[in-house]
């Protein structure tokens, strides 16, 4: 069984969307061989949650949409969502934040900070990749 950790960037109501999809797909996505939580979720109304071992999303999700703060479900303060990306542990970003489109920020930088943390053999590659989106 694989195991996935998620990270929702922006969490309106695309990404809520996303999750509530995912939720309901758990038991068919298990039967293949996959299983999922979330490790962090940042939101520019709600605030910042990270737990590396697994945030309620459904309790998440009702906080959203009821207008209040997800803070109280992470296991430490997070300040921004740079911070979420690098302390949920994630191995998949849904990057969906509001973004700028003549700078392509925060999104930019989410990703490159989620780049950051890939290990791969091949640095040439990251360096290639991070070079080539930095223009």
């Amino acid at each position: 069984m694989k195991h996935y950790k998620l990270a929702l960037i922006g969490s309106g109501n695309v990404a809520c969307a996303l999750a509530r999809l995912l939720v309901r797909k758990q038991g068919w996505l298990e039967q293949q061989g996959i299983t999922f939580s979330f490790t962090g979720i940042s939101t520019g109304r709600h605030g910042f949650a990270i737990n590396p071992d697994g945030l309620d999303i459904q309790k998440a999700l009702q906080l959203v949409e009821s207008g209040q703060s997800i803070s109280a479900l992470s296991i430490s303060p997070v300040e921004d969502s740079l911070a979420v990306v690098k302390n949920s542990s994630a191995d998949v970003l849904f990057e969906n934040s509001p973004v700028n489109t003549q700078t392509g920020q925060p999104a930019l930088d989410h990703i490159r900070t989620a780049l950051n943390q890939v290990c791969t053999p091949s640095q040439r590659t990251k360096a290639r990749w991070c070079m080539a989106t930095a223009s």
